[in-house]
């Protein structure tokens, strides 16, 4: 029985057979079409010649249209059948059938199969002069005529003076044309005239469409229904006001800010009929509001600050003006904070808003020990080419020790900062960028203890790379200060860690005191490559090389690192174990860490 199953597994899979069909003559564009009218791409060897003349029934009118489809009508041929030999197709080469030689009655099965014949269709075709596009007329007339929407398509027809004749894109052209109309609120236009007309002893055609556009609708009322929330806030959502042209992609666009808001667990937008007297369209919005509150927890681990739990509430809805606040709060033997923020909405809700923050946070590394408050009003806007702008002043009093020194920093710094980010996958881009770019102050005596400025910016690319990935970052930042040992540690530059030059504890570079102590510097520049290749299903390998280090004017050290490491594509992100040896200092270091690329 086992043997039997051996051969049986062994033996190899033959695709069925099917009737082929030849066609001698025209061009392959007209092959292609008559192919498709006939659809005989199914019919089994072993059919039987009386269901065969069946399936052939009506394939002279099926290659008439497709020969006129194509501009051609005064073509002849001649269809013909017969049994012939084929080569079967292979299925599975098991190298396991080079072992089986005979079967059944001796034969081996490659034998077997090709004794078998199978129906052969062949077109003799001659299909005579094509016919030539002579006359066009496309117009668009009544009050859309000279809009771009028309005007910048008419100008770009896909079908031409001397063209040849295709009935498919004669009807592609009034499809279009329909299309753009209905997209910009001509709900009414129609075709006064569409024709095709063919000369078949001249072979020739003229092919004249004119369009009447009526008056273009516009948006009505918009009822939003009954909703927590002010109906003069929940306008402020609309891609379009009421007396604009009726565009149905913005119903979408609508329908699609409303769910973003993050206040609507569902969102339907009904269309009503339009009015033919005021020449609008109304919409009735129905809504289902998401709970007041909502609740988030979590844990996680990395290597630079150890094992993490957080917790989170949010209030969506403080008032029905769309107000919110968060409390969020985080402990981890490295990094712990808890924080409250509360937000207004802007005039473009989605994407300006005034948030005004408070917090407290505790810091321990190798290197420094701070406590920090903070307090800060930010006004977050989306600015020109999607980037995102944050003009803030924020109030930080720290209490901090560095090596043998102990201090207390209070700072009002004024900042400035953007960002933005592109990818074409956020789960694992193949492809994108990030730039983040800030710029904060600080003058003694006004409320603050030193004078600064403070500049950074950071960039990650990853581009795509024999199979797999590049991921490519740097990082740079800049300080200009009266008093170095007043500036607090939140504000130094130190490196090292998961996200800075791996193979190096967590900040634990930078500039030295007189002991050897760490104390970190004024300024910083690190950078990476990386190459990643996906190896099985949501898992990668990767390689890379780190190299940086924080800094001050004088004194600039360059550390670099190598190593190798696992990604995995969990349901909850991207999660990073890498092995990292130090270039310099010998030895290795162990990272993991959590988070998106980008």
């Amino acid at each position: 029985m086992a043997m039997f199953c051996v051969l049986l597994c062994a033996l190899p899979a033959w695709a069925e057979d099917f009737a082929s069909l030849e066609i001698d003559g025209g061009k392959s564009e007209l092959h292609k079409n008559i192919r498709a009218h006939l659809d005989l791409d199914d019919i089994p060897c072993n059919t039987t010649e009386a269901r065969l003349r069946s399936r052939l029934r009506g394939s002279d009118d099926n290659i008439s249209k497709a020969l006129r489809a194509l501009g051609y009508y005064h073509g002849s041929w001649v269809l013909r059948r017969e049994h012939a030999r084929i080569k079967p197709k292979l299925i599975s080469n098991n190298p396991i059938t080079t072992a089986v030689k005979k079967i059944g009655n001796g034969k081996s099965a490659k034998t077997k199969a090709q004794a078998e014949a199978c129906w052969l269709l062949t077109l003799e075709l001659a299909p005579g002069p094509q016919t030539l596009i002579k006359q066009l007329d496309v117009r668009i007339i009544g009050p859309g005529a000279g809009d771009p929407l028309f005007s910048k398509y008419l100008s770009k027809l896909p079908i031409a003076i001397n063209d040849p004749v295709q009935h498919e894109l004669y009807e592609e052209t009034k499809k279009t044309i329909n299309q753009r109309a209905r997209s910009a609120g001509y709900l009414d236009g129609k075709f006064v005239e569409n024709r095709l007309e063919v000369d078949t002893d001249r072979h020739s055609a003229a092919i004249i469409l004119v369009f009447d556009s009526g008056t273009a609708y516009t948006f009505g009322e918009i009822d939003f229904g009954p909703s927590l929330l002010k109906t003069s806030f929940l306008e402020r959502y609309l891609p379009f006001k009421p007396g604009d042209a009726f565009e149905p992609n913005k119903i979408v666009q609508l329908q699609n800010n409303l769910i973003s808001s993050n206040y609507f667990s569902s969102v339907n937008i009904d269309q009503q009929t339009p009015d033919p007297e005021s020449r609008s369209v109304d919409l009735s919005i129905t809504s289902t509001d998401k709970p007041k509150y909502e609740t988030t927890a979590g844990i996680g681990a990395s290597t630079d600050t150890g094992p993490r739990v957080s917790y989170g509430l949010r209030n969506r809805r403080v008032n029905d003006d769309g107000h919110t606040y968060q409390v969020a709060s985080q402990y981890s033997p490295v990094l712990s904070n808890l924080s409250f923020q509360y937000t207004l909405p802007g005039a473009k809700p989605l994407t300006d808003k005034i948030q005004l923050a408070t917090g407290v946070e505790r810091k321990k590394t190798d290197t420094s020990d701070s406590t920090s408050y903070r307090a800060e009003v930010a006004q977050i806007s989306l600015q020109n080419h999607n980037w995102i702008q944050t003009l803030s002043l924020k109030f930080l009093r720290e209490n901090y020790d560095i090596a043998e020194t102990s201090n207390t920093s209070t700072l009002l710094m004024p900042g400035i900062g953007w960002s933005r980010s592109e990818a074409n996958d956020r789960r694992y881009p193949s492809r994108g960028w990030r730039i983040n770019t800030a710029v904060r102050g600080a003058l003694k005596g006004l409320v603050s203890d030193v004078s600064l400025a403070q500049a950074e910016l950071d960039a990650k690319l990853i581009f795509p790379l024999w199979g797999g990935r590049i991921i490519s970052r740097g990082g740079l930042g800049v300080t200009a200060l009266d008093d170095f040992s007043e500036l607090p540690a939140s504000l130094r530059y130190f490196a090292g860690g998961d996200n800075s030059v791996r193979g190096y504890g967590y900040e634990t570079l930078g500039p030295e005191d007189a002991a050897g102590e760490v104390v970190g510097g004024s300024h910083r520049l690190t950078g990476s490559v990386e190459y990643d290749h996906r190896v099985w299903g949501d898992f990668a390998l990767a390689t890379f090389y780190d190299a940086g280090n924080a800094f001050d004017t004088s004194d600039f050290t360059f550390y670099e690192s190598a190593g190798f490491g696992l990604r995995w594509l969990s349901p909850i992100g991207p999660v990073r174990v890498d092995f990292a040896f130090p270039l310099k200092d010998g030895g290795f270091h162990f990272h993991l860490s959590m988070g998106p690329d980008l």
